[in-house]
């Protein structure tokens, strides 16, 4: 994997820590700063997902496809539903992603050490959905 493509991924979870710090500081405009960018980076991701399923279109199910797009739609019900709900249905986007991305169409497709790179990205998210769950909270 090229370096750029390294760096905007990691460069990526700069407003996840943002946002769920400030959460977590007690800001009021955070979460919902937090939610959007949580709602547009998971249809994002399935929307790479599906484009890469396109790509292999004799290798993937009608299933799997339909899967890359619930979670796109899932992502935006998310957004729209409270935040108590939309955090933790938004964190299971991401991990509903990475169960999709253990297909054998994906690690044909993604070299390892993109996929580590998914791996600890999907980490951090994760931690930062806690935060900002946390924060929502207390």
């Amino acid at each position: 994997m090229n370096g750029i493509s390294q760096k905007l991924g990691y460069a990526g979870l700069i407003p996840f820590v943002f946002f769920a710090l400030s959460v977590l500081a007690g800001s009021t405009w955070a979460l919902d700063f937090f939610t959007l960018y949580s709602a547009l980076i998971l249809s994002f991701m399935a929307g790479a997902c599906w484009g890469v399923m396109q790509a292999h279109r004799d290798h993937v199910s009608s299933a799997e496809l339909g899967l890359s797009i619930g979670v796109f739609l899932w992502g935006w019900l998310m957004y729209f539903v409270p935040h108590i709900a939309g955090l933790p249905g938004l964190l299971l986007g991401y991990w509903v992603l990475v169960w999709l991305e253990r297909q054998p169409v994906f690690r044909q497709s993604y070299k390892r050490d993109y996929r580590t790179m998914r791996w600890t990205l999907t980490l951090v998210v994760s931690a930062c959905h806690a935060v900002a769950f946390w924060g929502l909270l207390t």
